[in-house]
């Protein structure tokens, strides 16, 4: 992930493809763009946390239509205030939030969807179903064997991952390549490629039959993201 403090907040945005359309899903949810947040505590009076609001304001004002909140190690109460924040952000720009790992704290919030890690086994894509019967379900792969088994288990989408070498996923194999993302989507569910995307790499994803990207660090690192996120919009 890339760090906007040196120890504080992360963002992840996912661009969909297929005419500007987003990702299909059971629940009817169209979502063009989405961001995933992190932090490991909250206080809206520190500079990082107004750092990060400031940055969800800014991509969702520039097109960002999808939040997925991604931070799992923060303890239970400030990773909830912090998640109910950007969510009432998202929401206020008409965009969908996401939230990583905890599909009860999904519901709980009202989020959108839950975004599951990659080994989630069938019982857990259903118990995600059964709190959020209206919400997207989304799970990680790192491979194609892995997005086919999120397929038979009844997700929405998958992000398959690393598809280009990338800081951000250093500890999930050589890059895949945009050759994985063809391959996974053989089998029938949206793939959002993540992993060393940028404006340069986009196109071959798309070419490759994504139905989305991801990004991370382009979007973290630059003071004024909006011009990365225009060109990814449209690339």
């Amino acid at each position: 992930m890339c760090d906007l403090s040196g120890e504080g907040p992360h963002l992840t945005p996912t661009l969909s493809f297929q005419e500007r359309e987003p990702v299909e899903a059971r629940s009817g949810h169209r979502p063009d763009f989405a961001a995933g947040s992190a932090n490991d505590g909250f206080d809206k009076s520190e500079p990082r946390n107004i750092a990060l609001l400031a940055r969800i304001d800014t991509l969702l004002a520039e097109g960002a239509r999808w939040v997925w909140f991604r931070e799992r190690d923060m303890a239970p109460e400030p990773r909830a205030v912090l998640a109910r924040a950007v969510l009432e952000r998202t929401h206020a720009r008409g965009a969908a939030f996401t939230l990583g790992g905890d599909a009860a704290l999904a519901a709980h919030l009202g989020a959108d969807g839950v975004h599951l890690p990659g080994g989630t086994p069938p019982a857990g894509i259903e118990e995600a179903r059964r709190l959020l019967p209206d919400g997207l379900v989304g799970v990680s792969a790192h491979s194609v064997a892995e997005v086919a088994a999120a397929a038979r288990y009844g997700a929405d989408y998958a992000t398959l991952s690393p598809i280009f070498a990338t800081a951000s996923k250093p500890g999930y194999g050589p890059a895949l390549g945009p050759e994985a993302i063809a391959a996974a989507c053989v089998h029938g569910l949206p793939v959002l490629a993540l992993g060393g995307i940028t404006p340069a790499t986009a196109r071959a994803c798309r070419e490759a039959g994504a139905g989305g990207i991801a990004v991370m660090g382009d979007l973290m690192r630059s003071p004024d993201p909006a011009p990365t996120l225009r060109a990814l919009l449209s690339g």
